[in-house]
Protein backbone atom coordinates (compact mmCIF):
# COMPACT_ATOMS: atom_id res chain seq x y z
CA UNK A 1 0.00 0.00 0.00
CA UNK A 2 1.20 3.36 -0.69
CA UNK A 3 1.07 5.90 1.61
CA UNK A 4 -0.23 9.26 1.25
CA UNK A 5 3.45 11.47 0.68
CA UNK A 6 4.50 8.62 -2.11
CA UNK A 7 1.01 8.61 -3.75
CA UNK A 8 1.75 12.15 -4.64
CA UNK A 9 5.35 11.39 -5.48
CA UNK A 10 4.16 8.57 -8.12
CA UNK A 11 1.02 10.73 -9.60
CA UNK A 12 3.25 13.68 -9.98
CA UNK A 13 6.09 11.67 -12.03
CA UNK A 14 3.79 9.37 -14.18
CA UNK A 15 3.84 9.34 -17.46
CA UNK A 16 5.19 11.86 -19.88
CA UNK A 17 4.73 16.07 -19.56
CA UNK A 18 2.81 16.77 -22.83
CA UNK A 19 1.22 20.24 -21.99
CA UNK A 20 2.37 22.87 -23.45
CA UNK A 21 3.46 26.32 -22.05
CA UNK A 22 1.66 29.11 -23.25
CA UNK A 23 -1.19 31.22 -21.71
CA UNK A 24 -4.94 30.51 -23.20
CA UNK A 25 -3.48 30.26 -26.29
CA UNK A 26 -6.17 30.01 -29.21
CA UNK A 27 -7.31 26.86 -30.67
CA UNK A 28 -5.51 24.96 -33.36
CA UNK A 29 -7.86 24.41 -36.32
CA UNK A 30 -8.36 20.55 -37.40
CA UNK A 31 -4.88 19.18 -38.18
CA UNK A 32 -3.57 16.22 -40.03
CA UNK A 33 -2.26 13.24 -38.35
CA UNK A 34 0.19 13.49 -35.38
CA UNK A 35 3.58 11.62 -36.09
CA UNK A 36 2.64 9.69 -32.81
CA UNK A 37 -0.94 8.38 -33.34
CA UNK A 38 -1.73 5.46 -35.50
CA UNK A 39 -3.65 6.17 -38.77
CA UNK A 40 -6.07 3.90 -38.04
CA UNK A 41 -6.49 6.30 -34.58
CA UNK A 42 -6.96 9.39 -37.03
CA UNK A 43 -9.58 7.72 -38.60
CA UNK A 44 -11.37 6.59 -35.94
CA UNK A 45 -11.40 10.53 -34.08
CA UNK A 46 -12.43 12.09 -37.23
CA UNK A 47 -15.67 9.80 -37.86
CA UNK A 48 -16.23 10.58 -33.89
CA UNK A 49 -16.80 13.90 -34.11
CA UNK A 50 -20.21 15.33 -33.80
CA UNK A 51 -21.60 16.91 -35.68
CA UNK A 52 -20.09 15.66 -38.89
CA UNK A 53 -19.03 18.02 -41.43
CA UNK A 54 -18.46 17.91 -45.24
CA UNK A 55 -14.53 18.70 -44.38
CA UNK A 56 -14.70 16.06 -41.18
CA UNK A 57 -15.97 13.99 -44.56
CA UNK A 58 -13.10 14.53 -46.88
CA UNK A 59 -10.70 13.54 -44.25
CA UNK A 60 -12.67 10.26 -43.97
CA UNK A 61 -11.87 9.62 -47.52
CA UNK A 62 -8.21 10.57 -47.20
CA UNK A 63 -7.67 8.39 -44.38
CA UNK A 64 -9.51 5.69 -45.88
CA UNK A 65 -7.95 5.97 -49.58
CA UNK A 66 -4.24 5.43 -47.28
CA UNK A 67 -3.13 2.01 -46.17
CA UNK A 68 -4.57 0.72 -43.08
CA UNK A 69 -4.78 -2.09 -41.11
CA UNK A 70 -8.41 -2.21 -40.77
CA UNK A 71 -8.30 -5.11 -38.21
CA UNK A 72 -6.61 -3.04 -35.81
CA UNK A 73 -8.95 -0.12 -37.13
CA UNK A 74 -12.17 -2.60 -35.90
CA UNK A 75 -10.75 -2.95 -32.27
CA UNK A 76 -10.35 0.43 -31.68
CA UNK A 77 -13.71 1.69 -32.83
CA UNK A 78 -15.47 -1.18 -30.47
CA UNK A 79 -12.63 -0.63 -27.56
CA UNK A 80 -13.33 2.79 -27.37
CA UNK A 81 -17.56 2.19 -27.68
CA UNK A 82 -18.03 4.60 -30.83
CA UNK A 83 -18.99 2.22 -33.39
CA UNK A 84 -22.67 3.29 -34.11
CA UNK A 85 -20.61 7.16 -34.98
CA UNK A 86 -17.87 5.54 -36.66
CA UNK A 87 -20.53 3.23 -38.52
CA UNK A 88 -22.36 6.67 -39.49
CA UNK A 89 -19.72 8.17 -40.63
CA UNK A 90 -17.82 5.79 -42.84
CA UNK A 91 -21.07 5.21 -44.77
CA UNK A 92 -22.00 9.10 -45.18
CA UNK A 93 -18.63 9.91 -46.39
CA UNK A 94 -17.70 6.66 -48.88
CA UNK A 95 -18.95 6.16 -52.21
CA UNK A 96 -19.51 2.80 -54.10
CA UNK A 97 -17.71 1.41 -54.76
CA UNK A 98 -15.26 0.17 -52.16
CA UNK A 99 -12.64 -2.42 -51.90
CA UNK A 100 -13.74 -6.14 -50.64
CA UNK A 101 -11.76 -5.66 -47.42
CA UNK A 102 -13.31 -1.86 -46.40
CA UNK A 103 -16.97 -3.40 -47.63
CA UNK A 104 -16.10 -6.10 -45.40
CA UNK A 105 -15.27 -3.79 -42.17
CA UNK A 106 -18.19 -1.42 -43.48
CA UNK A 107 -20.63 -4.91 -43.07
CA UNK A 108 -19.32 -5.43 -39.87
CA UNK A 109 -19.80 -2.31 -38.57
CA UNK A 110 -23.19 -2.20 -39.95
CA UNK A 111 -23.94 -5.34 -37.89
CA UNK A 112 -22.50 -4.04 -34.55
CA UNK A 113 -24.47 -0.64 -35.07
CA UNK A 114 -27.49 -2.75 -35.51
CA UNK A 115 -26.91 -5.10 -32.84
CA UNK A 116 -26.18 -1.85 -30.23
CA UNK A 117 -30.12 -0.24 -32.11
CA UNK A 118 -31.45 -3.07 -30.77
CA UNK A 119 -30.09 -2.83 -27.19
CA UNK A 120 -30.91 0.51 -26.89
CA UNK A 121 -34.52 -0.02 -27.65
CA UNK A 122 -34.37 -2.93 -24.85
CA UNK A 123 -32.67 -1.05 -22.70
CA UNK A 124 -35.59 2.05 -23.07
CA UNK A 125 -38.29 -0.67 -22.06
CA UNK A 126 -36.00 -1.92 -19.20
CA UNK A 127 -35.84 1.78 -18.17
CA UNK A 128 -39.26 2.38 -18.19
CA UNK A 129 -40.23 -1.10 -16.38
CA UNK A 130 -37.59 0.07 -13.76
CA UNK A 131 -38.42 3.92 -13.64
CA UNK A 132 -42.34 3.04 -13.01
CA UNK A 133 -41.62 0.81 -10.17
CA UNK A 134 -39.41 3.56 -8.16
CA UNK A 135 -41.95 6.46 -9.14
CA UNK A 136 -44.77 4.17 -7.66
CA UNK A 137 -42.83 4.12 -4.65
CA UNK A 138 -42.32 7.79 -4.30
CA UNK A 139 -38.59 7.38 -5.18
CA UNK A 140 -37.77 10.09 -7.44
CA UNK A 141 -35.33 9.24 -10.20
CA UNK A 142 -33.09 11.45 -12.32
CA UNK A 143 -31.03 9.39 -15.48
CA UNK A 144 -26.75 10.31 -15.54
CA UNK A 145 -25.38 9.70 -19.52
CA UNK A 146 -26.73 6.71 -21.19
CA UNK A 147 -30.48 7.14 -23.51
CA UNK A 148 -31.54 10.38 -22.10
CA UNK A 149 -27.66 12.07 -23.36
CA UNK A 150 -27.92 10.07 -26.49
CA UNK A 151 -31.15 11.47 -27.58
CA UNK A 152 -30.58 15.54 -26.42
CA UNK A 153 -26.64 15.33 -28.13
CA UNK A 154 -27.09 13.27 -31.33
CA UNK A 155 -30.86 13.05 -31.52
CA UNK A 156 -30.81 9.09 -31.70
CA UNK A 157 -30.77 6.83 -28.58
CA UNK A 158 -28.79 4.29 -31.29
CA UNK A 159 -26.15 6.72 -32.15
CA UNK A 160 -24.23 6.06 -28.85
CA UNK A 161 -23.10 2.43 -27.43
CA UNK A 162 -25.43 1.16 -25.35
CA UNK A 163 -24.01 0.70 -21.25
CA UNK A 164 -25.56 0.44 -18.22
CA UNK A 165 -28.24 2.58 -16.93
CA UNK A 166 -27.34 5.29 -14.47
CA UNK A 167 -29.77 6.01 -12.13
CA UNK A 168 -29.37 9.31 -9.43
CA UNK A 169 -31.62 9.09 -6.06
CA UNK A 170 -31.53 10.51 -2.52
CA UNK A 171 -29.44 8.87 -0.30
CA UNK A 172 -32.12 8.59 2.32
CA UNK A 173 -34.08 6.19 -0.64
CA UNK A 174 -31.47 3.51 -0.97
CA UNK A 175 -32.38 0.55 1.00
CA UNK A 176 -36.21 1.21 -0.43
CA UNK A 177 -34.79 1.37 -4.06
CA UNK A 178 -32.35 -1.56 -3.41
CA UNK A 179 -35.66 -3.72 -2.17
CA UNK A 180 -37.08 -2.69 -5.11
CA UNK A 181 -34.44 -3.52 -7.61
CA UNK A 182 -33.91 -6.93 -6.05
CA UNK A 183 -37.66 -7.43 -6.68
CA UNK A 184 -37.74 -6.73 -10.23
CA UNK A 185 -34.53 -9.49 -10.72
CA UNK A 186 -31.70 -7.37 -10.27
CA UNK A 187 -28.45 -8.74 -7.78
CA UNK A 188 -26.31 -6.35 -6.40
CA UNK A 189 -22.38 -5.81 -6.33
CA UNK A 190 -22.63 -5.98 -2.59
CA UNK A 191 -25.83 -7.33 -0.66
CA UNK A 192 -26.82 -3.87 1.19
CA UNK A 193 -29.91 -5.80 2.84
CA UNK A 194 -26.91 -7.93 5.03
CA UNK A 195 -24.59 -4.76 5.81
CA UNK A 196 -24.91 -4.14 9.68
CA UNK A 197 -25.85 -0.46 10.82
CA UNK A 198 -22.28 0.70 10.71
CA UNK A 199 -21.36 -0.89 7.59
CA UNK A 200 -24.66 0.56 5.93
CA UNK A 201 -24.05 4.18 7.34
CA UNK A 202 -20.58 3.98 6.46
CA UNK A 203 -21.54 2.69 2.60
CA UNK A 204 -23.73 5.36 2.51
CA UNK A 205 -21.30 8.05 3.67
CA UNK A 206 -18.11 7.83 1.88
CA UNK A 207 -19.35 5.96 -1.68
CA UNK A 208 -21.26 7.00 -4.42
CA UNK A 209 -22.97 4.06 -6.30
CA UNK A 210 -23.74 0.28 -6.16
CA UNK A 211 -23.84 -1.89 -9.34
CA UNK A 212 -26.66 -4.41 -10.19
CA UNK A 213 -27.29 -6.62 -12.87
CA UNK A 214 -29.82 -8.41 -14.25
CA UNK A 215 -28.90 -12.27 -14.68
CA UNK A 216 -31.86 -12.94 -16.82
CA UNK A 217 -31.89 -10.00 -18.76
CA UNK A 218 -28.63 -8.97 -18.92
CA UNK A 219 -29.15 -4.91 -18.13
CA UNK A 220 -26.92 -3.42 -15.23
CA UNK A 221 -27.73 -0.67 -13.34
CA UNK A 222 -25.87 1.66 -11.72
CA UNK A 223 -27.60 2.97 -8.81
CA UNK A 224 -26.14 6.77 -7.48
CA UNK A 225 -27.17 8.81 -4.47
CA UNK A 226 -23.81 11.35 -5.54
CA UNK A 227 -22.46 12.26 -8.61
CA UNK A 228 -18.42 11.41 -7.62
CA UNK A 229 -16.62 8.67 -5.08
CA UNK A 230 -15.21 11.34 -2.72
CA UNK A 231 -18.08 12.72 -1.15
CA UNK A 232 -15.58 16.16 -0.27
CA UNK A 233 -14.47 16.47 -4.29
CA UNK A 234 -15.94 20.14 -5.75
CA UNK A 235 -19.03 19.99 -7.75
CA UNK A 236 -21.82 17.98 -5.50
CA UNK A 237 -23.81 21.02 -6.30
CA UNK A 238 -24.30 19.93 -9.82
CA UNK A 239 -27.00 17.75 -8.60
CA UNK A 240 -29.00 19.78 -6.67
CA UNK A 241 -32.14 18.21 -5.61
CA UNK A 242 -34.35 21.30 -7.39
CA UNK A 243 -32.40 21.32 -10.41
CA UNK A 244 -33.45 18.58 -13.39
CA UNK A 245 -34.24 18.99 -17.33
CA UNK A 246 -37.02 16.24 -18.99
CA UNK A 247 -36.66 14.66 -21.91
CA UNK A 248 -40.07 12.71 -23.65
CA UNK A 249 -39.32 9.09 -25.43
CA UNK A 250 -42.84 9.07 -26.89
CA UNK A 251 -44.76 9.20 -24.01
CA UNK A 252 -42.57 8.57 -21.42
CA UNK A 253 -40.37 11.59 -19.54
CA UNK A 254 -36.95 11.18 -18.20
CA UNK A 255 -35.58 13.69 -15.39
CA UNK A 256 -31.88 14.61 -16.08
CA UNK A 257 -29.78 17.14 -14.85
CA UNK A 258 -29.52 20.44 -16.79
CA UNK A 259 -27.43 20.58 -19.51
CA UNK A 260 -24.81 22.41 -18.65
CA UNK A 261 -24.75 20.61 -14.98
CA UNK A 262 -24.50 17.17 -16.46
CA UNK A 263 -21.56 18.67 -19.24
CA UNK A 264 -19.86 19.38 -16.49
CA UNK A 265 -20.42 16.63 -14.70
CA UNK A 266 -19.37 14.38 -17.55
CA UNK A 267 -16.12 16.12 -17.76
CA UNK A 268 -15.54 14.94 -14.39
CA UNK A 269 -16.54 12.40 -14.62
CA UNK A 270 -14.41 11.41 -17.43
CA UNK A 271 -11.31 12.77 -15.53
CA UNK A 272 -11.70 10.31 -12.90
CA UNK A 273 -11.58 7.57 -15.42
CA UNK A 274 -8.54 8.59 -17.39
CA UNK A 275 -10.48 9.16 -20.21
CA UNK A 276 -9.81 5.44 -21.35
CA UNK A 277 -12.41 5.23 -23.95
CA UNK A 278 -13.23 7.79 -26.09
CA UNK A 279 -17.06 7.40 -26.10
CA UNK A 280 -16.97 9.56 -22.45
CA UNK A 281 -14.84 12.07 -24.58
CA UNK A 282 -16.66 12.64 -27.92
CA UNK A 283 -19.63 12.79 -25.90
CA UNK A 284 -18.53 16.22 -24.80
CA UNK A 285 -16.50 17.25 -27.61
CA UNK A 286 -19.96 16.97 -29.39
CA UNK A 287 -21.28 19.65 -26.99
CA UNK A 288 -18.32 21.97 -26.91
CA UNK A 289 -17.39 22.05 -30.62
CA UNK A 290 -20.85 23.56 -31.65
CA UNK A 291 -20.40 26.51 -28.83
CA UNK A 292 -19.74 30.36 -29.01
CA UNK A 293 -17.18 31.88 -27.73
CA UNK A 294 -19.48 34.06 -24.64
CA UNK A 295 -20.84 29.93 -24.41
CA UNK A 296 -17.78 28.53 -23.40
CA UNK A 297 -16.91 31.80 -20.99
CA UNK A 298 -20.19 30.78 -18.92
CA UNK A 299 -19.34 27.33 -19.12
CA UNK A 300 -16.24 28.14 -17.88
CA UNK A 301 -17.74 30.64 -15.53
CA UNK A 302 -20.38 27.94 -14.33
CA UNK A 303 -17.87 25.26 -13.40
CA UNK A 304 -15.39 27.94 -11.44
CA UNK A 305 -18.62 28.48 -9.45
CA UNK A 306 -18.62 24.54 -9.02
CA UNK A 307 -14.95 24.51 -8.33
CA UNK A 308 -14.26 22.05 -10.70
CA UNK A 309 -12.63 24.79 -13.46
CA UNK A 310 -9.41 22.53 -13.81
CA UNK A 311 -10.96 19.55 -14.81
CA UNK A 312 -13.15 21.02 -17.51
CA UNK A 313 -10.04 22.77 -18.65
CA UNK A 314 -8.57 19.62 -19.20
CA UNK A 315 -11.53 17.77 -20.87
CA UNK A 316 -11.43 20.60 -23.54
CA UNK A 317 -7.94 20.68 -23.55
CA UNK A 318 -8.46 17.08 -24.86
CA UNK A 319 -11.09 17.58 -27.16
CA UNK A 320 -9.02 20.21 -29.05
CA UNK A 321 -6.07 17.49 -28.83
CA UNK A 322 -8.27 14.95 -29.91
CA UNK A 323 -11.85 16.23 -32.14
CA UNK A 324 -10.72 19.36 -33.29
CA UNK A 325 -12.22 22.34 -31.32
CA UNK A 326 -11.95 25.22 -33.26
CA UNK A 327 -13.43 27.78 -30.39
CA UNK A 328 -11.69 28.18 -26.69
CA UNK A 329 -12.71 30.44 -23.98
CA UNK A 330 -10.00 32.75 -21.96
CA UNK A 331 -11.80 31.92 -18.71
CA UNK A 332 -10.57 28.65 -18.76
CA UNK A 333 -7.19 27.14 -17.67
CA UNK A 334 -4.12 26.93 -19.74
CA UNK A 335 -2.48 23.53 -20.25
CA UNK A 336 0.19 24.24 -17.52
CA UNK A 337 -1.95 24.97 -14.69
CA UNK A 338 -0.67 22.21 -12.00
CA UNK A 339 -3.97 20.81 -11.59
CA UNK A 340 -4.61 20.65 -15.67
CA UNK A 341 -1.63 19.15 -16.28
CA UNK A 342 -1.91 16.82 -13.56
CA UNK A 343 -4.78 15.38 -15.34
CA UNK A 344 -3.10 15.68 -18.79
CA UNK A 345 -0.47 13.72 -17.46
CA UNK A 346 -2.43 11.13 -16.33
CA UNK A 347 -4.56 10.48 -19.27
CA UNK A 348 -1.47 10.38 -21.69
CA UNK A 349 -0.44 7.50 -19.43
CA UNK A 350 -3.69 5.23 -19.85
CA UNK A 351 -4.43 6.34 -23.11
CA UNK A 352 -0.77 6.81 -25.38
CA UNK A 353 1.02 4.22 -22.37
CA UNK A 354 -1.70 1.75 -23.33
CA UNK A 355 -1.08 1.95 -26.30
CA UNK A 356 -4.92 3.49 -26.88
CA UNK A 357 -6.31 0.07 -25.99
CA UNK A 358 -5.91 0.06 -22.06
CA UNK A 359 -8.72 -1.53 -20.21
CA UNK A 360 -9.88 -0.05 -16.96
CA UNK A 361 -9.04 -3.01 -14.91
CA UNK A 362 -5.65 -2.74 -16.29
CA UNK A 363 -5.09 0.52 -14.66
CA UNK A 364 -3.84 -1.19 -10.76
CA UNK A 365 -5.40 0.54 -7.74
CA UNK A 366 -2.11 2.26 -6.51
CA UNK A 367 -2.09 4.26 -9.68
CA UNK A 368 -5.49 5.53 -9.69
CA UNK A 369 -5.00 6.62 -5.84
CA UNK A 370 -2.28 8.57 -6.54
CA UNK A 371 -3.83 10.35 -9.32
CA UNK A 372 -6.66 10.89 -7.22
CA UNK A 373 -4.44 11.80 -4.22
CA UNK A 374 -3.20 14.93 -6.62
CA UNK A 375 -6.68 16.30 -7.77
CA UNK A 376 -7.46 18.40 -4.48
CA UNK A 377 -4.91 18.76 -1.92
CA UNK A 378 -7.49 19.50 1.43
CA UNK A 379 -6.86 17.16 4.28
CA UNK A 380 -10.33 16.32 3.97
CA UNK A 381 -10.81 15.18 0.67
CA UNK A 382 -7.45 13.46 1.23
CA UNK A 383 -9.00 11.43 4.11
CA UNK A 384 -11.73 10.23 2.08
CA UNK A 385 -9.73 8.58 -0.23
CA UNK A 386 -7.71 6.58 2.62
CA UNK A 387 -10.53 6.18 4.56
CA UNK A 388 -12.38 4.10 1.23
CA UNK A 389 -9.18 2.07 1.12
CA UNK A 390 -9.28 0.97 4.96
CA UNK A 391 -12.73 0.07 5.05
CA UNK A 392 -13.28 -1.07 1.53
CA UNK A 393 -16.77 -2.43 1.27
CA UNK A 394 -15.48 -6.03 0.04
CA UNK A 395 -13.46 -6.62 3.31
CA UNK A 396 -16.79 -6.92 5.18
CA UNK A 397 -17.99 -9.91 2.91
CA UNK A 398 -14.43 -11.37 3.22
CA UNK A 399 -14.58 -10.46 7.29
CA UNK A 400 -17.90 -10.52 8.53
CA UNK A 401 -17.21 -8.65 12.22
CA UNK A 402 -20.00 -7.42 14.05
CA UNK A 403 -20.06 -3.40 14.77
CA UNK A 404 -18.32 -3.39 17.96
CA UNK A 405 -14.98 -4.80 16.25
CA UNK A 406 -15.78 -2.09 13.17
CA UNK A 407 -12.21 -0.21 13.50
CA UNK A 408 -10.44 -3.74 13.19
CA UNK A 409 -10.63 -3.32 9.33
CA UNK A 410 -7.92 -1.41 8.78
CA UNK A 411 -5.85 -4.20 10.09
CA UNK A 412 -7.72 -6.59 8.02
CA UNK A 413 -6.89 -4.80 5.09
CA UNK A 414 -3.43 -5.83 4.16
CA UNK A 415 -4.55 -9.77 3.87
CA UNK A 416 -8.06 -8.99 2.35
CA UNK A 417 -5.87 -7.27 -0.38
CA UNK A 418 -3.49 -9.95 -0.39
CA UNK A 419 -6.79 -12.76 -1.17
CA UNK A 420 -7.89 -10.01 -4.17
CA UNK A 421 -5.04 -10.26 -5.33
CA UNK A 422 -4.89 -13.95 -5.89
CA UNK A 423 -8.43 -14.05 -6.92
CA UNK A 424 -7.24 -11.76 -9.64
CA UNK A 425 -4.55 -13.78 -10.83
CA UNK A 426 -6.41 -16.72 -10.58
CA UNK A 427 -8.83 -14.94 -13.11
CA UNK A 428 -6.71 -13.81 -15.47
CA UNK A 429 -5.63 -17.16 -15.93
CA UNK A 430 -9.08 -18.66 -16.76
CA UNK A 431 -9.46 -17.99 -20.88
CA UNK A 432 -12.64 -15.23 -21.20
CA UNK A 433 -12.46 -14.31 -17.13
CA UNK A 434 -12.35 -10.53 -17.11
CA UNK A 435 -10.14 -10.12 -13.53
Amino acid sequence: MLYPAKMFEEAEKCGERIVQKEQHHPPRAAQGRRSERPAELDLLLLCARWPQREEDRHLIRERCAQPLDWPRFLLLAQHHRLVPLVSRALHASLAEPVSSEVEAVLDELRQIALHNAHRALGSLAELRRVLQQLHAHGIPVRVLKGLPLALSVYGDIALRAVGDLDLLIDQAALRQADRILRGLGYCGLFQVERFTPRQFAFYRAHWRDIAYRNPTAGFEIDLHWRLFRNREMSGAGLCAATARDSLRFGGFRVDTLPRMENLLYLAVHGTFDGWLYFKSLADVAAQVRTMSEPELDSLAALAESHGILPEVSAALALVRRYLAMNRWSARLLPEDHPTVAHILRYANRTLVGGNFLAECYEVSIATTLAFEFGLRRTLRYRLELLLRVLFRARMWQAFPLPDRLFGLYPLLSPFEWLLFRLRRRRAKSVPGVVP
